[in-house]
């Protein structure tokens, strides 16, 4: 089995960052260019490790059409490349994040992840900042929003 703490402290040092570690509860926190933050957690008992990052917080308006639109880009995670959208209720934030078996990754499989995942959540960022904006427009209502094709519909049994 893989010492997946080495993992954050060779990234740390490749990156400029000599004493990134994960805390006692196997959790480090990333911040990139100012404006992406990402905590790494770590699950030694059951080696899973996830990386979590927020978008933005649930509107107040047209919230209906906005979760809408989040169900549908996670749907089948192929737009989100294996990651999901959730809410986080205490604060309803917009998380998007990511889950893996620590042992199946190399370090330069990781650090790739790691890369994708950071790219995510920027492009996530921007399609946020739209959402809000299409979900406010439409006062909840799904008129002038185009249909979700229908990836069954070629599916024949």
């Amino acid at each position: 089995m893989i010492d997946f703490s080495s993992y954050i402290t060779n990234y740390g040092r490749e990156v400029g960052l000599p004493n990134l570690k994960l805390n006692e509860n196997g959790v480090c926190s990333l911040n990139f260019d100012g404006k992406i933050n990402v905590d790494i957690v770590y699950n030694k008992d059951n080696d899973q490790c996830f990386f979590a990052s927020p978008i933005g917080t649930v509107p107040a308006d047209g919230r209906e059409e906005f979760y809408r639109q989040l169900l549908v880009s996670n749907a089948f995670g192929i737009e989100n490349g294996g990651a999901v959208l959730g809410i986080e209720e205490e604060e309803e934030r917009v998380v998007l994040s990511y889950t893996f078996i620590a042992s199946t990754f190399s370090f330069e499989l990781f650090k790739t992840v790691l890369g994708n995942f950071v790219t995510m959540v920027e492009n996530w960022m921007g399609k946020y900042e739209n959402l809000c904006r299409a979900s406010a427009s439409s006062g909840g209502s799904e008129e002038g929003t185009a249909p979700m094709p229908n990836a069954f519909a070629y599916t024949r049994i």
